[in-house]
């Protein structure tokens, strides 16, 4: 099976208190604590943050059936940082799948298994691009134990409309997920706000 890697350059957390649970928790903080386990998040300004996830981005493979038979698409999102301005996401396309990171999930996969790990896509409004820092994934694992600089793993500058960012808790990825729909909501607001 010929496998074709697509490269894009490039629940809920609660506080309870007493018998009434509300959320203390700020989107921006949430979306960090969400996702604290895949990367992290650094907070530019109140409405730009940079996502750092962690490297090596591992390869995903999403299964797709149709009329009995089972295709897969292969991604692999090996970024180093993505500098987000959140009111240039489209919050209506932002997508949430299951996907598989083993070695040849192909060659194991029955039709209902689910995959080990969520993947959250992002993407820019009409015309708008992230700016990001990728780097070349197999130069990364051929390298053994660190320090390593940027130019070891051909880190460069780059621009992609969409991202995909991976979580192996589910829960942490909703999370995540509804989290960044609400920042996004808030930017906006405020843009509006400030520039009528």
């Amino acid at each position: 099976m010929k496998r074709v890697l697509l490269l894009l350059p490039s629940f809920f957390i609660v506080a309870s208190f007493s018998c009434v649970a509300q959320s203390s928790a700020s989107p921006i903080d949430t979306l960090k604590n969400s996702y604290a386990a895949s990367g992290s998040i650094v907070v530019l300004d109140k409405n730009t943050i940079v996502i750092e996830p962690k490297m090596p981005a591992p390869v995903c493979a999403l299964p797709k059936t149709e009329n009995g038979k089972t295709t897969w698409q292969f991604y692999s999102f090996p970024l180093a940082s993505i500098t987000v301005p959140l009111n240039e996401v489209d919050e209506t396309l932002i997508s949430e799948d299951r996907v598989f990171t083993g070695d040849d999930p192909d060659k194991t996969y029955k039709p209902g298994d689910s995959g080990d790990t969520t993947m959250i896509v992002i993407a820019g409004k009409v015309g708008r691009q992230f700016q990001t820092l990728i780097y070349d994934r197999e130069k990364f694992l051929e390298l053994g134990p660190g320090p390593h600089s940027g130019k070891d793993y051909d880190q460069s500058p780059d621009n992609t409309e969409a991202f995909g960012l991976t979580f192996s808790d589910q829960a942490s990825a909703h999370a995540f997920e509804m989290a960044l729909r609400e920042a996004v909501l808030d930017a906006k607001a405020r843009a509006r706000t400030e520039h009528p």
